[in-house]
């Protein structure tokens, strides 16, 4: 180690250990930037004023509308400053031109070939020339139901010519005609900024030129003036020559302006007495306009029909369907030989039958609408629209009755199987099983008419105050030739009288019991059943 350093004095001679305190001998630690400003210019460093001369020459030289630049030198900066037209003439076009537009409104013509109605349409557009940057871009207004693909036609860049050379404010005027990729756009208008821009440079672009109309728009732009079927009015004329009278409809027509919006509703039912047939409802509606009528069906739910909604659309309905014809427009058109006759509305009531087309419906109401219509126009009553019945009564739904109980478990079993298709446990009675447990109450008991074998036979029935269950014992006795002990599992049965399960009302001395087709005469009690009935008052 060099012993004339302080600073490796003390270090070890290692990697890392080793500083060179000459590379951090700067001064000077300002952020670099990349532009200079000259009297209100944005430059590169160095030679500030040969550059600004370079780029005001070079601008000048490729931008010829630029706002005019001053040919004399400033002789201080003060002059410079103080003059805002000489500011601008020192600033390039993407400065001085920022966000300014010219917009010129023109059409190209698009050939059609898979149409024998045309054989070219007229599609419009608007161009933008972005004056900071020399830039074009062409975009179609957007028309509704249209089918074109619609917007943006020429994306914003720099567009060339034939000549290799990039379109520029000199070449757009009023009637010219740009080639842009293949397709020559026409200019007829501009806005009135774009005719100011031009008019301060002493150039004037004409007069707004119309867009030509093709048979297509020409088609479209015409309003239909009427619903109707359009005559010919040489053939009206003709007609009206021939002797056929010139204003037919007038009434028909009025009776339209007087009625229109107004239709009577009635509600009607057939009666279909065919094999497996029923009662249809049906809602009739006559329109006042023009005497028309319409019948709807009513669907019911899960009726497993087809939801047509129309029995009949709206139409003129004649009286004798088979004999004329439904397609004769009016009334008093006189066919082959016979005169046809529709309904009206003077033959429509409630309780009357209509003919529609071999279907008998009757009209058995109608809504108030109807009902105060007939009484203004025709002096009808209350009287005249009785309260029919729509609809057949409906029919009461079978009772499904529980099944016997199968033997297996309690009655509550099997009527949970029934009832619920995942069974539930029975409830039970918590409070009456608290209070009760324990309590059983015990009768002897003998049989009814009993042949002489069982003539010495006694039974105890024991009843089980917590859950009302009844269990039967019979009592062991010598040498009587029957095995004791358990007669009748505990369970709930039923008294065959009362059609209930049996309760202590039902075990009282001197009372029949019948139990699975035995019958039992209640004899005494043991002496917990006296006393317990005893405190009960019983």
């Amino acid at each position: 180690m060099n012993s004339t350093s302080p600073a490796q004095s003390n270090l070890p001679f290692l990697p890392g250990y080793n500083i060179d305190t000459t590379a951090h001998s700067a001064k000077n630690f300002k952020k670099a930037h990349l532009f200079d400003q000259h009297q209100g210019t944005r430059l590169e460093p160095g030679n500030r004023v040969a550059k600004m001369s370079e780029e005001k020459n070079f601008y000048i030289s490729t931008n010829p509308l630029q706002v005019p630049t001053m040919t004399q030198e400033f002789k201080s900066k003060q002059q410079v400053r103080a003059s805002p037209e000489t500011t601008m003439s020192l600033l390039p076009s993407w400065v001085a031109y920022d966000r300014k537009v010219l917009r010129f409104y023109g059409y190209f013509e698009e050939s059609i070939v898979a149409s024998a109605a045309e054989t070219w349409r007229i599609r419009k557009f608007v161009l933008t020339f972005h004056l900071e940057d020399d830039s074009i871009a062409v975009n179609e207004p957007k028309i509704n139901n249209s089918g074109i693909p619609q917007g943006s036609l020429v994306k914003r860049h720099r567009i060339p010519k034939l000549n290799n050379q990039y379109y520029t404010v000199e070449d757009f005027f009023i009637g010219a005609e740009i080639a842009i990729y293949g397709r020559v756009f026409k200019l007829v208008a501009c806005d009135d900024f774009t005719r100011a821009f031009y008019g301060s440079r002493g150039k004037e672009l004409g007069p707004d030129q119309e867009y030509p109309l093709d048979r297509f728009t020409e088609r479209s732009a015409v309003k239909a003036t009427t619903f109707k079927k359009l005559m010919n009015p040489l053939k009206q004329f003709m007609e009206a020559d021939l002797g056929k009278p010139a204003n037919q409809g007038v009434e028909h027509t009025q009776q339209f302006l007087r009625n229109d919006g107004k239709v009577l509703r009635f509600f009607g039912s057939w009666d279909d007495k065919s094999m497996y047939g029923e009662k249809k409802p049906y809602i009739i509606h006559y329109f006042l306009a023009d005497d028309t009528i319409e019948v709807l069906e009513v669907m019911a739910p899960n009726s497993g029909r087809d939801a047509f909604p129309n029995l009949l659309k709206r139409g003129r309905l004649p009286r004798n369907f088979k004999d004329n014809s439904p397609c004769v427009p009016r009334i008093g058109v006189q066919t082959d030989t016979k005169t046809v006759e529709f309904y009206s509305e003077a033959d429509l009531k409630v309780g009357v039958t209509l003919n529609i087309y071999g279907r008998e419906v009757q009209l058995l109401g109608c809504d108030a609408f109807t009902k105060s219509f007939y009484m203004q126009n025709y002096g009808m009553t209350e009287s005249d629209f009785p309260d029919m019945q729509m609809q057949a009564p409906p029919r009461a739904a079978p009772i499904m009755l529980p099944p016997p109980p199968t033997g297996y478990g309690t009655e509550e079993d099997s009527l949970g199987s029934f009832l619920y298709l995942m069974p539930k446990v029975p409830k039970r009675d918590l409070k009456k099983l608290m209070e009760n447990d324990g309590v059983i109450l015990r009768f002897a008991t003998k049989f009814v008419n009993p042949t002489p074998e069982d003539a010495n036979r006694i039974f105890i029935i024991s009843y089980y105050m917590a859950d009302d269950t009844v269990g039967i014992y019979e009592k062991f006795q010598r040498n009587s030739g029957f095995i004791g002990g358990k007669f009748l599992e505990r369970s709930k049965m039923v008294n065959p009288t009362t059609q209930e399960y049996y309760k202590l009302a039902d075990f009282q001395i001197g009372q029949r019991v019948r139990v699975n087709t035995y019958d039992f005469i209640v004899e005494g009690t043991d002496e917990y059943t006296n006393k317990y009935l005893a405190n009960m008052g019983c």
